[in-house]
C-alpha cells in the first residue's frame, strides 16, 4: 500500500509541475533597451535576448548571449558566456582590446570567455575586466541597469517548445 501511495504522490507532483518552475527571468532596462535574461535552474544555463516588439525582429529566437551560470557566495550569480556566443560576437566586434589579445597569444593561451556577475539583492552588475590580464578585476557596469524579476515570458517558453514560433 505504501508503494502505491508513493507512486500516486510522485505522479501528481509531476503532473502538477509547471515548466515555468525551472526558470528564473529578469527583465532589464539598460539605456532604454529592454532585454530578458532567463536562467534554467536545472541545467544552470542562461540566455539573454531583446524583448520582441512589432517594430523589431528580436525575441527568444534571436539570442544575444548564452552560457552557463553558477551561484557564487551568498548573493551573486556568476555568468560565463559559451564559446559559440563569444566567437560569433567577437567576429562582429572584438570583445577584447588588442593588447589583451596579444598577451594571450604571447603566452599561447586561448582568450578567456567573458564573465559577469549579478547581485541578487539589488541586481547590480559587475564585469570581469581584462585590460591588464595579469591583474583581472571586477568593474561595475558602465550603465545602470534597472532589473526586476518577472514571470518567464510566454514567447520564451514557446520558443523552447517550437523553434519556429512567431507570436507577432
Amino acid at each position: 500500500m505504501k508503494k502505491i501511495t508513493l507512486m500516486i504522490i510522485a505522479l501528481i507532483t509531476v503532473a502538477c509541475s509547471d515548466p515555468k518552475d525551472k526558470y528564473i527571468a529578469l527583465e532589464c532596462n539598460e539605456a532604454g533597451e529592454v532585454h530578458i535574461l532567463v536562467m534554467d535552474e536545472d541545467a544552470k544555463t542562461f540566455e539573454t535576448y531583446f524583448v520582441k516588439s512589432t517594430e523589431n525582429k528580436e525575441g527568444p529566437e534571436n539570442l544575444l548571449v548564452s552560457g552557463m551560470y553558477t551561484e557564487e557566495g551568498d548573493h551573486h550569480y556568476l555568468y560565463t558566456w559559451d564559446l559559440e556566443t563569444f566567437e560569433e560576437l567577437n567576429s562582429i566586434s572584438p570583445i577584447y582590446e588588442d593588447h589583451t589579445i596579444g598577451y594571450f597569444m604571447m603566452i599561447d593561451e586561448p582568450l578567456p570567455l567573458p564573465q559577469f556577475k549579478i547581485d541578487r539583492r539589488n541586481f547590480s552588475t559587475l564585469y570581469l575586466d581584462l585590460e591588464y590580464p595579469d591583474d583581472p578585476i571586477w568593474k561595475e557596469s558602465f550603465s545602470v541597469e534597472d532589473c526586476k524579476v518577472v514571470d518567464v515570458p510566454e514567447d520564451y517558453l514557446a520558443s523552447k517548445k517550437n523553434k519556429d514560433v512567431n507570436l507577432f
